[in-house]
């Protein structure tokens, strides 16, 4: 997702918004001039205003409020909360991916990117979202931007920073309750014009792919036809691994107090029928990671692939406890749990590292928390068949 920096800053250094001062006030930055300006108590004022001010640059000030009646503005470093609805009924709308994205920069006059941090999650049942506190910055940089954006098949996408009907500035974004109203997609609306809207990440550019044959069609001067984009009408089948397993889930179960770097791994690409998600502990052995791969097919594969994975991986032992069949493996200093979802055509591997996963009962809970998400976003009356 391109992201484009605030240029406001603060003064106030509890917003939690980036580091302290970056300037180095004790050095000479301006050359000794004659008369007045030589004077050491005078130089020693000029330095401490420069100083001040570079130390001011480093904060920015986030551009939303902290609360929807609140005039104090929030923190870019989180945590957001809120709640997703659909703009004509009111009513919650579950499983909408949530995308929440922090940019970063390094230096003081001559600025450049440090890199970025994205996380994501799900609505509940109920249409609420949380995204945590980021859990740190790369050193030597300051965060500049925090956007967040809500997807989901059937509506149209909702960005913090900006407005789809117009592309203007989205001025009632707020960190916490904030209220999320997405409009229904309606057919004269350009599927082109909402993907650059949409943005990229690697979850997004999954959950998005089958906007792409409209939006080309869009560009050779061609309308799509059908109406299968209407809610209820096979959203459900769209979902990726990190919807599935968060790093709350996991501390939650395992009592883990580090953070984790997260994204898809690189064994193998995402497709629209397989996705993944690591954590991997910050500062920590491989023994604290945690992946967890997905694969979306229909019955029969689906069945196939389970099968697949009883005959590659060792230490292999059946025990149908998630889903329609289940199994634990361990090798080495690494647990697994896989299940296969018949009805909806879902196969879930976790594996889990001995130091996280401190028994096999740790990795099987969380492949039930993962199965209890699965039939939240797929519903049977929803695309789970």
């Amino acid at each position: 997702m391109t992201l484009t920096p605030h240029l406001s800053v603060s003064t106030t250094s509890g917003l939690g918004n980036g580091l302290g001062p970056v300037c180095n006030g004790r050095r000479t930055l301006l050359r000794p001039a004659r008369s007045v300006a030589n004077h050491p108590a005078y130089r020693l004022a000029i330095l401490v205003v420069l100083a001040a001010g570079c130390a001011a640059s480093a904060n920015r000030t986030a551009p939303f409020r902290v609360r929807p009646d609140a005039a104090d503005p929030g923190s870019l470093q989180g945590p957001f909360d809120g709640r997703v609805v659909d703009v004509t009924t009111h009513a919650p709308i579950a499983g909408a991916l949530v995308y929440g994205a922090w940019t970063f920069e390094r230096g003081t006059a001559l600025l450049e990117p440090a890199g970025s941090k994205e996380f994501v999650a799900s609505t509940d049942a109920a249409g609420y979202y949380k995204v945590p506190t980021l859990g740190g910055v790369p050193s030597g940089a300051r965060v500049t931007e925090f956007t967040l954006m809500i997807y989901k098949r059937g509506y149209i996408a909702y960005r913090s920073d900006r407005r789809f009907s117009d592309l203007g500035l989205r001025m009632d974004f707020a960190q916490h309750a904030n209220q999320v109203l997405l409009e229904r997609w309606r057919t004269e609306l350009s599927h082109s014009r909402h993907l650059r809207f949409v943005g990229s990440g690697t979850a997004v550019a999954l959950l998005t792919q089958w906007e792409l044959a409209d939006a080309s069609a869009e560009l050779d001067g061609k309308r799509p036809q059908g109406d299968d984009v209407r809610p209820g009408r096979g959203e459900g089948t769209y979902i990726v691994a990190a919807q599935l397993l968060t790093e709350t889930d996991i501390k939650n179960r395992t009592k883990y107090d580090g953070g984790f770097e997260t994204g898809p791994l690189q064994d193998e690409p995402d497709t629209a029928n397989y996705s993944s998600q690591h954590f991997k502990a910050l500062a920590r052995p491989e023994t604290w990671d945690i992946a967890i791969r997905m694969w979306k097919l229909d019955a029969g594969k689906a069945q196939e692939r389970y099968e697949e994975l009883l005959t590659q991986l060792p230490g292999i032992a059946e025990k149908d406890e998630v889903g329609s069949r289940s199994f634990v493996a361990t090798e080495g200093e690494i647990r697994g749990v896989g299940f296969l979802d018949a009805p909806r055509g879902i196969v879930v591997l976790i594996t889990c590292g001995i130091s996280q996963c401190s028994s096999i009962d740790d990795a099987t809970s969380l492949s039930k928390t993962v199965y209890d998400r699965v039939k939240t976003l797929l519903p049977m009356s929803l695309g789970g068949k």
